[in-house]
């Protein structure tokens, strides 16, 4: 009859152990939804910084071979847009969406290193049209532009 009742206890708090597991691991699935919905927003928010940049960019390039006082917008501009690229690169993501995030952080290097090249150019021989369509700076704003459709499949719309 002892044995029955030093078993009592653990019989009668088996369920808030039960529940207390069950508890915290409600509580880390939150988490993990929370970290993945807090990326898909940063990373939502840099594409569509990076695509209004894009076609600010664009513009000014038309505008800026009839203009040179738009030489400077349009290095300010590039400075943003390299800026914003550099903090994207902090953006720790969750395990969900790694795959989605490295095709992002490849395009983001490939931008990094072109706005860089083009800052050059246009310290050295100014701007013109014909060198900022060879950058390729455009295209790789647009692959940027369209991952953000497979970030809206991670989040299920």
């Amino acid at each position: 009859m002892k044995r029955l009742w030093n078993r009592r206890p653990l019989l009668t708090r088996l369920p808030t152990l039960l529940l207390s597991v069950f508890f915290l691991s409600a509580c880390a699935a939150i988490e993990s939804v929370n970290q993945s919905l807090n990326y898909m927003n940063d990373a939502t928010g840099y594409i569509e910084q990076v695509s209004t940049a894009g076609t600010e960019l664009q513009q000014m390039a038309r505008d800026a071979v009839n203009n040179p006082d738009i030489t400077a917008q349009f290095q300010d501009k590039l400075d943003q847009l390299q800026t914003k690229a550099n903090e994207f690169k902090q953006l720790d993501p969750p395990a969900i969406g790694e795959a989605v995030h490295e095709k992002l952080l490849s395009y983001n290097e490939q931008l990094i290193t072109s706005v860089t090249q083009f800052k050059e150019t246009l310290a050295a021989q100014g701007f013109t049209l014909e060198n900022w369509e060879q950058t390729g700076i455009p295209s790789l704003i647009e692959n940027i532009n369209n991952i953000k459709q497979q970030l809206g499949e991670l989040g299920g719309g």
